[in-house]
């Protein structure tokens, strides 16, 4: 199973310590990911975050269907010149 399903209007999610949540998509507040690996996301929704061991890239999917994140060189801004 992953760690993160979507369940109509919920996002049905399963913490590291096997605790499962059930979300409504549209309260989740932030995506983060935990590391550079970029296999584990933080998942703040109500004010609590949440880590799963799940993909960001994958969960954008669930929370927004057709959406997908920019790749890092569209999404990476100029310096600041100062």
């Amino acid at each position: 199973m992953d760690a993160v399903q979507r369940v109509g209007s919920y996002l049905q999610v399963q913490d590291e310590e096997g605790c499962r949540h059930l979300l409504r998509v549209t309260a989740v507040q932030a995506l983060s990911d935990t590391d550079p690996l970029r296999n584990e996301t933080f998942i703040t929704a109500a004010g609590r975050t949440i880590r799963v061991p799940q993909s960001l890239d994958a969960i954008v999917g669930l929370i927004a269907p057709g959406e997908r994140l920019a790749p890092e060189a569209e999404t990476a801004e100029a310096p600041w010149p100062f």
